[in-house]
């Protein structure tokens, strides 16, 4: 009977360990049915409340932290980006995109995402947004990309 050497052993056991294994796909169960569910109902990319609550927050961030005088007027060709991008398992999310007019009628691609349970105190709805050229904080970098879903 012939003895492995070690390094035999510890080759053949680092294969065996780093060879890839069929694992079958991570089970998804809906958020709608965890006993704290989500109901997966959010606002429409194209909600004037949404919409107003991106008008209101970037004119009120810009005046108190910046000194600007910068305003969205309108936002236009709202689309629906994806809707739980992530899996039926994760907090529902619907990322829009669109397209606002500035104040000095410069036109910048508007990236947002309406989440359910991320209003104040964990209630409602929370809205993120990103404006392509606005992302003083570089929050979203590179160009708002973490918004693109």
């Amino acid at each position: 009977m012939s003895k492995k050497s070690p390094l035999v052993t510890a080759i053949a056991f680092a294969l065996l360990v780093a060879a890839p294994a069929s694992l079958p796909a991570r089970e998804q169960i809906p958020a709608e049915t965890r006993e704290t569910s989500y109901a997966a109902n959010l606002s429409a990319c194209e909600s004037e409340s949404v919409l107003g609550t991106i008008r209101a927050r970037f004119s009120r961030t810009e005046g108190r932290f910046w000194q600007s005088q910068a305003e969205i007027v309108a936002i236009d060709r709202v689309r629906q980006a994806a809707f739980r991008p992530h899996g039926l398992d994760l907090i529902p999310r619907r990322y829009c995109e669109a397209v606002a007019t500035m104040h000095d009628r410069r036109q910048l691609k508007l990236r947002y995402a309406i989440i359910e349970g991320a209003g104040f105190g964990g209630l409602g709805e929370g809205v993120q947004y990103c404006l392509d050229g606005y992302d003083r904080n570089h929050t979203a970098m590179p160009g708002c990309y973490r918004l693109d879903r």
